[in-house]
């Protein structure tokens, strides 16, 4: 799987808190499900170990309920540049609670974070593109949805930023594009130093 290789990712199935494991799914998936946690992200429980305790304890599910979580406060050194750390937190075959009746064919993604307050930074922008990337060409999913466009949840404001937005980061928003090569005058009889400098356009002398 391309996901598993992101140097970002850390692989926390089985070590987050909870009290049973969900059950497997019946169907493939076909969404790919983003949401953000409406927890302020640099806050000290805005990450997937926070998010499983408040699951299990306060909610009563079996895990975390979804299957990544992208924490912007805890930053990754890669060899292309820093990254926000995704951690891997349920099986993709596991049918984890995030998002009601359509649970069974979509794939729960969380960004930490408060996006009706909180701004996006380039490591969490980044994350979120390779992942997507990752997750397209492994077939897994095939559409893309906030959660507030999934089937009873038109109310709720989340997500608050914009996911396909985020998918086509390149990594600057402008790019310093490469100086024009310069026009390259020929010698020719009768020239002079001073003609050839007077001439329009004329950025380079060959003989």
């Amino acid at each position: 799987m391309n996901f598993i290789k992101l140097p970002q990712l850390v692989d926390r199935r089985g070590k987050l808190k909870s009290k049973g494991t969900y059950s497997k799914r019946t169907t493939s998936i076909t969404h790919r499900v983003w949401h953000h946690s409406l927890t302020k992200k640099h806050l000290g429980g805005s990450d997937a170990a926070s998010f499983a305790k408040y699951h299990v304890i306060t909610l009563g599910w079996p895990e975390c309920g979804y299957t990544f979580v992208i924490e912007p406060k805890n930053i990754i050194n890669t060899l292309n540049g820093k990254r926000a750390r995704i951690v891997y937190a349920n099986d993709i075959n596991r049918r984890t609670y995030h998002v009601g009746n359509s649970n069974q064919f979509s794939l729960g993604i969380c960004v930490a974070g408060d996006y009706r307050y909180d701004t996006m930074d380039d490591a969490t922008l980044a994350s979120i593109a390779e992942l997507h990337t990752a997750l397209v060409k492994d077939g897994i999913g095939k559409f893309d949805k906030a959660h507030n466009e999934m089937p009873g949840y038109s109310w709720k404001a989340c997500c608050e930023y914009n996911y396909r937005d985020s998918f086509d980061w390149k990594g600057s928003k402008n790019p310093t594009k490469p100086a024009p090569a310069p026009d390259v005058y020929t010698i020719q009889e009768g020239d002079t130093l001073w003609s050839i400098a007077h001439k329009d356009g004329t950025g380079g002398v060959t003989s």
